[in-house]
């Protein structure tokens, strides 16, 4: 029974990998005017990679249930709070978490539902959790980092709280235009991410507190915001950088992203 189910996880990820790798070759193709060719090496490159992240990702999902291990900060050292993606919890750090931990920096992971909630309430709860995380830790530098969803979800909650004690903010993956792909996500968190659409038309107009240094990271073969303009923030004292092709979840697990988000934060000291 148990390896019926492994063989039909895996075969569920294949499949997604080849769906998403596909679409996005075909929505490259057509934005940009180029061959398709070069999109195709790119996802041959990264699909199998991509698949390997996906199934981590499902595999440790059940670590992510237990509040008591991620939302509580760890080790007396600057700390960074870490947002997750759509339909991820705080599972899906533990590699990245591992790493800082390594490097000399504790964390924190906020978790929220992906189903049946509502923005504004997701954002006030991330809001009310880092005011609480900053009160409680008054002596402690603190840096954000937020993948995918999870970084829209930052940029809301930094401007509902004035003038926040915050050092950096670095975003991994995070779709400031939208996705095409939000229609798949049915009544969820999802829906909010449409391409070009109201939501992530008023996240782009909300400020950055003064003070905080922030970095968008974003990959030339992520397959899951398309277009992959869309990863593009384009907002004044920001930084862009495109980092190796790696795909959108294993943005997470790659050694190259992490020294890129490293490097960030270590700058603001």
């Amino acid at each position: 029974m148990i390896t019926f189910l492994l063989l039909a996880l895996a075969c569920f990820v294949g499949i997604v990998t080849l769906l998403t790798y596909t679409l996005y070759c075909y929505e490259e193709t057509n934005q940009s005017g180029q061959p398709l060719a070069p999109f195709l090496a790119m996802a041959g490159r990264t699909a199998l990679r991509s698949a390997a992240s996906e199934l981590a990702i499902v595999a440790l999902h059940p670590l992510g249930l237990w509040p008591g291990l991620w939302s509580k900060p760890t080790q007396d050292r600057p700390l960074v709070v870490l947002v997750h993606g759509l339909f991820h919890n705080p599972g899906a750090w533990i590699l990245f978490r591992h790493r800082l931990h390594a490097k000399g920096f504790g964390t924190a992971c906020f978790g929220y539902p992906s189903w049946a909630v509502q923005w504004d309430e997701t954002v006030a709860g991330l809001a009310a959790y880092l005011t609480k995380i900053l009160e409680e830790n008054p002596d402690r530098p603190v840096h954000l980092v937020g993948h995918s969803l999870g970084g829209l979800l930052l940029r809301c909650a930094l401007a509902q709280m004035p003038n926040p004690r915050i050092r950096t903010l670095v975003t991994l993956g995070t779709p400031y235009g939208g996705s095409k792909l939000s229609p798949f996500a049915l009544s969820s968190l999802g829906r909010y991410l449409a391409y070009g659409g109201e939501t992530v038309t008023r996240v782009a107009a909300l400020p950055t507190p003064a003070g905080v240094r922030c970095l968008a990271l974003y990959s030339p073969a992520d397959n899951m915001v398309m277009p992959n303009s869309a990863l593009r923030c384009g907002l004044e004292g920001w930084e862009e950088r495109q980092t190796r092709p790696v795909s959108h979840v294993a943005m997470l697990h790659s050694k190259d992203v992490f020294d890129e988000a490293l490097e960030w934060m270590r700058r603001s000291a």
